[in-house]
């Protein structure tokens, strides 16, 4: 059984807000410039991860890797930051648990000034105490850094208390990394098999699915067949 959290960690992109419109079309616009070209579908599965394992993902050699990362932010800086929504029911969760006095964070790979820009301009930027991501000069890019900025500024708390809620792999890598709990949201750009495997202790299928365990209304799982 998990214990509701008292602090909980949220990735961005993919969990919080669906932003694959702007990523795309940043994506596009920086491969077009370098003279390739992949197919959305293709392009859908690098939305989460650090900007740097994405395109070497798509072939971009190392010592290419922070100017192409630079290329594509100054696109997102243009077309991508409009192209994000609130999912359904994310708002009404963070002010649910804002309101019981959970502690909320940040965590993404996406740029820290990009990430606080898209929660201000949606309206949820009150809920969270700290927003944390990779940082301008690209030293801080991993989910593990990013997530240790964010325990830099709580106050040690307890871990088994602490959850990382996300959709890829790379944020249940993170969970682990820290000793939290993993929480696998399945509505964003990963699936429940890269989510199980990547050890999450619970999958969740909607934000108000997530509140349900976060408040204790729920203790144990449903059947994913449910």
């Amino acid at each position: 059984m998990i214990s509701p959290p008292s602090h909980v960690i949220f990735d961005l992109d993919g969990t919080l807000m669906d932003s694959s419109p702007g990523i795309l079309e940043s994506f596009r616009l920086t491969l077009a410039e370098r003279g390739r070209e992949f197919s959305s579908e293709r392009l859908r599965h690098l939305i989460g991860p650090p900007l740097r394992h994405s395109f070497g993902v798509l072939g971009f050699a190392d010592d290419e890797l922070d100017d192409v990362v630079e290329q594509y932010r100054a696109h997102y800086a243009g077309v991508g930051l409009r192209g994000a929504t609130l999912y359904d029911g994310v708002p009404e969760a963070l002010d649910e648990l804002h309101q019981r006095g959970v502690r909320l964070a940040v965590a993404t790979a996406k740029r820290v000034d990009f990430a606080e820009r898209m929660l201000a301009d949606h309206g949820v930027a009150r809920f969270f105490d700290v927003v944390r991501g990779a940082s301008l000069d690209l030293r801080v890019t991993t989910k593990e850094d990013i997530m240790g900025e964010v325990f830099e500024v709580w106050a040690n708390p307890a871990r088994e208390r602490v959850w990382m809620v996300g959709d890829r792999a790379f944020d249940m890598a993170g969970a682990r990394h820290h000793g939290v709990i993993g929480v696998g949201v399945t509505w964003g750009f990963g699936t429940d098999s890269e989510l199980s495997a990547a050890g999450a202790s619970l999958l969740v299928s909607s934000p108000a699915e997530l509140l349900e365990y976060a408040t204790g209304e729920r203790t144990t799982m449903r059947s994913r067949g449910a």
